[in-house]
């Protein structure tokens, strides 16, 4: 039977570029043994949609019943060495639905890999990231949430039950051994994009090498964009403006893809948003009891634990209206150029285009000689 290698995330921590990898190279990868099942992009999105049951904005999607069995039908059936799942919603499965996930593959040898990024750049992402799907908390807030003890609150709960490394491994080794739980660390900024897929491919079981990293890079720059702290900023307040306006379907696409993943990538002066001081030192002391967790437990680590620790980074500057503005302006400079690329003068009619061609012109009334010369002046 195949090892099943469970990719279960954690969001923002590389999963776009690896699944794109994954599924570029998925002929090549069965040729040598490997199968990523399915034979659209979204097929192991839609599969965990259907496992978890789960809705965007109270919007469920009917057509995603079935997938997850699906799914497991051709991982089980698949005859050679190894089968990759993967997404990043299975990371926040309950301990029921862990124990459904490892139950669908019977008595396949199963293995979850998580990819795990320091927090100092998991929180700006994830607050990022909820913004993009319609969420309205400022920044400030979302990390007082994430930071307050003890623990309450759906922000809080949802993000610690993704990116608390120590505490996602603890709840899928109840039902996986730990030396089949394998944690994947995210490299720090500015090492090569290859080295997290080096380290994925000896998670997963296959030979990096037979993947051709050439196929990703230039669509990955357009798949889930990061946005600035002012755009950032810009989407929250048009989400609140939004209210419950627009059903989960027409948000993805209306605001989600073409606002903030299109109009709102223009130039943003105000960076990133940092994480203030007190919330800094904060992240370092759970940090180190979270990797000192990760040791304790003797899960297998690909990459180095010292990368989970937040490294130093600029200090936090304070959002301003202007630069806000500033990003709303581009993205209104944008949209009308687009507009304005698409405008056309109206089309001649067949009659004028013959007058003008037999040079007779001069021989029409003037109301319509008149009409002739502004047409051309456009």
């Amino acid at each position: 039977m195949a090892r099943i290698s469970l990719h279960i995330g954690a969001p923002k921590t590389g999963t776009t570029y690896l699944q794109d990898l994954l599924f570029a190279n998925r002929r090549v990868l069965a040729e040598a043994g490997t199968s990523y099942p399915g034979a659209y992009a979204e097929a192991h999105f839609e599969a965990v949609l259907d496992l978890r049951s789960m809705s965007f904005k109270g919007h469920a999607d009917p057509a995603v019943a079935g997938r997850w069995d699906r799914l497991v039908e051709k991982a089980v059936r698949w005859p050679g060495n190894v089968v990759v799942i993967s997404h990043e919603l299975l990371c926040g499965c309950d301990d029921d639905t862990v124990a459904v996930v490892i139950g669908s593959f019977g008595g396949h040898d199963v293995h979850v890999v998580l990819t795990a990024r320091d927090l100092g750049r998991q929180v700006p992402a994830m607050w990022q990231e909820q913004v993009k799907n319609g969420g309205t908390v400022p920044f400030d807030r979302y990390v007082t949430r994430l930071t307050r003890e003890p623990r309450r609150g759906r922000d809080a709960n949802v993000f610690w039950r993704q990116q608390d490394v120590a505490e996602t491994a603890r709840r899928w080794c109840e039902h996986v051994p730990v030396e089949q739980f394998h944690v994947v660390t995210v490299p720090p900024d500015g090492a090569p994009l290859t080295l997290l897929w080096q380290r994925f491919a000896a998670a997963v079981g296959i030979d990096p090498a037979h993947v051709d990293t050439q196929l990703v890079p230039a669509a990955q720059r357009s798949v889930n964009p990061s946005l600035g702290y002012g755009a950032a900023e810009l989407l929250r307040r048009v989400n609140a403006a939004l209210g419950e306006a627009l059903p989960w379907p027409a948000y993805e696409a209306t605001v989600k893809r073409g606002f903030a993943e299109e109009l709102l990538q223009v130039p943003d002066p105000s960076g990133g948003p940092q994480m203030p001081d007190p919330a800094r030192a904060w992240l370092d002391e759970r940090t180190q009891a979270m990797t000192a967790a990760v040791r304790e437990l003797g899960v297998d680590v690909v990459g180095d634990v010292a990368d989970l620790q937040p490294r130093a980074r600029a200090a936090a500057v304070p959002l301003t209206d202007d630069d806000v503005l500033s990003v709303a302006a581009g993205a209104l400079a944008d949209l009308l150029t687009k507009r304005s690329t698409r405008h056309r003068a109206p089309r001649e009619n067949a009659w004028a285009a013959r007058v003008r061609r037999s040079g007779m012109v001069h021989r029409l009334p003037a109301g319509i000689q008149a009409r002739l010369r502004r047409r051309d002046q456009r």
